[in-house]
C-alpha cells in the first residue's frame, strides 16, 4: 500500500498567487469506494485505506480554491462555468451545488504528481458528488473535465493498475521487513 507522509509536498506545483473564491476552514471528509486501499498524507489532504478523502481545512486560513473552472474576470465581471444555485447541505450549511465536488476535485488536482489517484478517478469522484448534491448540469460538468483536464497534464499515475503495482511492491518490501 502506498503511504506518503512527507510534508514538503515537492510534488505540488508553485502557482502564481491569485485571489481565491472561496476558502473552506473545516476539515472535510467524503467517502468513496474508487479509492479503497490507498493512503496518503499530505499538508492539505489524507486518503485512509477505506477510500476516505480529507481535505484539511482547518490547516492554517484553511483550503482556498476558484470553484468550477475556467473563470477570468473581464470588466469587474468573473466569466466562465457558474457554480449552481445555493443549496442546503446541512444545518446552517448553505453552499453552491458545485462546492465539496469543485473543492474535492481542486485538491486532487493539485496532487497528481504525488497522491495515489489517477486523472479519471479524480474526475469520476467529481461527478458522483455532483449527483450527491444533486446537481443538474452534473453530466456536462464531468464532460468539461473529461474533455479538457488533460490540460493540466503531470499526473504521476495514468492507469489504477500503476498504483496496483506499486502497492504490491511496497507490500512485499513490508513483508521482508517484518519477517
Amino acid at each position: 500500500m502506498q503511504t506518503n507522509t512527507n510534508k514538503t509536498e515537492e510534488c505540488l506545483k508553485p502557482g502564481a498567487i491569485k485571489v481565491w473564491k472561496f476558502v473552506h476552514q473545516q476539515d472535510f471528509s467524503y467517502q468513496t469506494d474508487l479509492l479503497r486501499n490507498r493512503k496518503c498524507d499530505y499538508t492539505w489532504l489524507s486518503i485512509t485505506e477505506d477510500g476516505t478523502i480529507t481535505v484539511k481545512g482547518s490547516h492554517k486560513s484553511g483550503y482556498a480554491w476558484d470553484g468550477c473552472t475556467p473563470k477570468w474576470n473581464l470588466f469587474h465581471i468573473t466569466w466562465g462555468n457558474f457554480d449552481g444555485m445555493i443549496k442546503k447541505f446541512g444545518p446552517k450549511d448553505y453552499k453552491p451545488y458545485t462546492y465539496y465536488a469543485s473543492m474535492v476535485h481542486d485538491l486532487l488536482y493539485q496532487y497528481k504528481r504525488c497522491a495515489p489517484v489517477t486523472r479519471k478517478e479524480t474526475d469520476k469522484i467529481f461527478l458522483h458528488m455532483l449527483r450527491d448534491a444533486g446537481f443538474m448540469w452534473a453530466g456536462l460538468f464531468y464532460f468539461g473535465v473529461r474533455a479538457f483536464g488533460w490540460v493540466f497534464s503531470g499526473w504521476k499515475y495514468k492507469h489504477k493498475k500503476e498504483i496496483e503495482k506499486v502497492n504490491t511492491a511496497d507490500e512485499r518490501a513490508d513483508q521482508k521487513t517484518d519477517g
